[in-house]
């Protein structure tokens, strides 16, 4: 690759992306097998962003995201396209939990409501919904499907459903969601960005209740999700191969430093070299985007997970099915747990007996480091005894830049838009690969529209 900048001639690139998560070796592979000159860095010594591996009790797990949401095809149609060697899996139908604090202050757990989305339930008198609210929550609840639209500029997603749910259903079924699914606090989100399908039916049928009923799968909470045979890291692996085969050059362990803006396109400076491009694409994390763009956005709390195998004969019975997603009042630094071998057939087969793989989500600003700090957080949200003896391949994963506030999204569009330079991934498209990946494609194919086919261009 004639990289570097020369006295008299340089070579722009069509395509410079930085940043090799998800969503920039989409774009990566889209314009590479269009035929377009792409050269991609990535900062760390591999790909895949927060779709990453890690050994933990003798398999290959993910130690990211290991699950992406169905509400749309975009994550399905890849794959197809891009003839990914994976295979797409449901969970296993256990169903997921939700922790709450009961009278007295204990710890009740109760299945997630089957039909609702960001925890707006179909049916707030249901039984499953009932026992998570109790009797006087549900009335209120129920209340929604008769109240008039609210009416004037779109109010948080707290706000919302406050106003037409009632504060229970605020409090112990969306914020939950919320934080552990999404990493936002309801407060500062808005329904049309979090679930823009969701929003549209409620804009036309005037009732959330309405709009979940219409929308929600008639099956156990947790199903509205799908993983990968062998972990969902395996995605960003086969992709990556994919967008070498297609031509693309991928960089890794490589720090973009400056972007320069210049007559013919940008100048992209990294450690000892300089490379021209026609088009850039930033597809990193916010706080890495800002300080390329020379905005200014405030840092979010990092993603931090504890992977552990457990040795346990009552956590292997799966009281909690897949997991359990956390209210805000149960005393625990724990936002989330996943019970990968109860959620995923392939986990299950390849670990022995009485043994099980959890993964704890610590809320924002805690940690869960220590073994006995997983043992207290797995009997504090399962009910399983478990000894912090019984704790075994302890695993601390943190993502430091991971997390893309809406108010760090309108500051970075507003910088890159000044600069000609576009965004991918969650600093772009929001949470979620249901999101990232169809925005990416999509962004993709308007580069293609709007750039000519040249490939590697020599300017004097």
């Amino acid at each position: 690759m004639a990289g570097a900048l020369m006295s008299d001639a340089a070579v722009v690139h069509d395509l410079v992306i930085v940043g090799g998560g998800i969503a920039g070796l989409t774009i990566a592979w889209e314009a590479a097998r269009a035929g377009r000159d792409v050269v991609l860095f990535e900062q760390a010594d591999t790909t895949g962003g927060m779709l990453r591996a890690g050994a933990v009790a003798g398999l290959d797990v993910d130690l990211g995201a290991e699950s992406f949401a169905t509400r749309t095809s975009g994550v399905h149609d890849l794959v197809v396209d891009a003839r990914l060697p994976v295979q797409f899996v449901d969970p296993l139908p256990a169903g997921a939990h939700l922790a709450f604090r009961g009278r007295f202050g204990r710890t009740h757990r109760a299945p997630l409501p089957r039909r609702a989305i960001v925890g707006m339930p179909a049916d707030p008198t249901a039984p499953d919904v009932a026992r998570i609210l109790g009797a006087a929550g549900s009335r209120r609840a129920a209340e929604e499907r008769a109240m008039p639209r609210t009416e004037g500029a779109e109010p948080s997603l707290a706000d919302l459903v406050t106003q037409r749910f009632g504060a229970a259903v605020a409090a112990r079924l969306v914020e939950p969601l919320c934080r552990s699914v999404y990493s936002h606090d309801a407060a500062s989100v808005r329904l049309s960005a979090l679930h823009p399908a969701l929003w549209e039916a409620y804009e036309r049928l005037g009732s959330l209740t309405a709009a979940v009923d219409a929308l929600a799968p008639a099956t156990r909470a947790g199903s509205a999700v799908r993983g990968v045979e062998g972990g969902l890291w395996r995605l960003a692996s086969e992709l990556r191969a994919e967008a070498l085969r297609a031509g693309a050059v991928i960089r890794t362990g490589t720090a973009v430093r400056e972007l320069r803006r210049k007559d013919n396109g940008t100048a992209v400076i990294i450690d000892g070299e300089t490379l021209d491009a026609a088009e850039i694409v930033l597809a990193t994390g916010p706080s890495a985007a800002a300080k390329l763009l020379g905005a200014s956005v405030a840092p979010a709390e990092p993603v931090r997970l504890a992977v552990a195998e457990i040795a346990s004969r009552a956590l292997a019975a799966h009281p909690v099915g897949s997991g359990v997603i956390v209210a805000q009042d149960v005393a625990t630094p724990a936002k989330a747990l996943t019970h990968v071998d109860a959620k995923w057939e392939w986990a299950d087969a390849a670990l022995g007996t009485d043994v099980s793989l959890v993964r704890l989500s610590a809320r924002d600003g805690a940690r869960i480091d220590a073994e006995v700090d997983v043992a207290r957080a797995v009997r504090t949200l399962t009910g399983a005894s478990v000894a912090p003896s019984a704790v075994r391949s302890l695993v601390h994963v943190e993502w430091p830049d991971a997390v893309s506030t809406p108010d760090a999204r309108t500051a970075l569009a507003a910088a890159a838009a000044a600069r000609g330079i576009r965004l991918a991934g969650a600093i772009a498209a929001g949470t979620g690969l249901a999101s990232v990946i169809p925005h990416a494609r999509a962004l993709a194919h308007e580069i293609l529209a709007t750039t000519p086919q040249e490939g590697a261009r020599h300017v004097r």
